[in-house]
């Protein structure tokens, strides 16, 4: 009898394997509506944390999205590659990406993430997205802002920016735990953030995050939409895989999110 239950949970162990390989290589599109209203005011495509290394979703997967919506934005949540010889990947597909952007006439913007936060403002000009770090742009009746990342060692949390008088605030931040520490987060209408992977590999007791320093985890947030506070708040899957090639349970994921 032994034999039998070590034979069913090893061939469980093995199923549960090769789903976990194949999903990196499965997308899913996710179209997110961040406001009730009948008519949006702007449609932007999110993705984030592509490290290049890990990511088997191609670049063409998100250039065949943005012919087909025509959002009126695109924006990238950070995390170029895990891994700094790794980088030259990343910034080729984010270049790729750049180009079908142009093409349409469509912008593209960025922050950069924990991984990236040795970067400078040169080497992530090498993805040819608009660096919204510290700054705004405006587009309508939104201003779409961006906050650095300092990494987890001796982390630092930075303020957003101020944008116009009477335009809704978007902000990039590639951590969603940054909005837990803004001297005043009511002033953020909306935030896209990516960085939790989703969890990666999910588990039904969040063992993968009973390590981690993340707050927002530790609340019941991990990906999807949310309320916190008066901020509606966005957090992607992201793309790519950190440390090893598998998700379980969490597919990577490119939004097209309508405020």
């Amino acid at each position: 009898m032994i034999w039998i239950i070590i034979s069913v949970i090893a061939i469980i162990c093995l199923i549960l394997l090769i789903l976990a390989l194949i999903e990196p290589h499965r997308p899913e599109f996710t179209h997110i509506k961040m406001t009730d209203d009948a008519t949006p005011g702007l449609s932007l495509l999110f993705f984030s944390d592509i490290h290049a290394e890990m990511c088997y979703v191609k670049a063409d997967y998100i250039c065949s999205l943005i012919e087909k919506f025509k959002p009126g934005a695109v924006a990238f949540g950070g995390d170029i590659a895990t891994y700094p010889d790794k980088r030259d990947e990343g910034y080729q597909y984010l270049r790729q990406i750049a180009v079908c952007c142009k093409q349409h006439n469509i912008p593209f913007y960025g922050v950069p993430g924990n991984h990236d936060n040795d970067l400078t403002e040169e080497d992530l000009a090498n993805g040819e997205f608009i660096n919204l770090a510290g700054r705004y742009e405006v587009l309508g009746d939104f201003a779409i802002s961006g906050i650095s990342d300092s990494g987890r060692e001796e982390r630092v949390w930075y303020e957003p920016v101020e944008v116009p008088e009477g335009k809704k605030h978007i902000l990039l931040a590639h951590d969603p735990d940054a909005l837990l520490h803004f001297a005043d987060p009511d002033k953020i209408d909306y935030m896209l953030s990516g960085h939790f992977h989703g969890g990666q590999i999910r588990t039904h007791l969040k063992l993968e995050f009973a390590i981690r320093e993340d707050e927002l985890p530790h609340q019941g947030i991990i990906c999807g939409k949310h309320r916190i506070g008066r901020t509606e708040v966005y957090i992607s899957r992201g793309l790519g895989c950190a440390w090893l090639p598998i998700r379980l349970g969490v597919r990577p994921e490119v939004s097209l999110i309508e405020f």
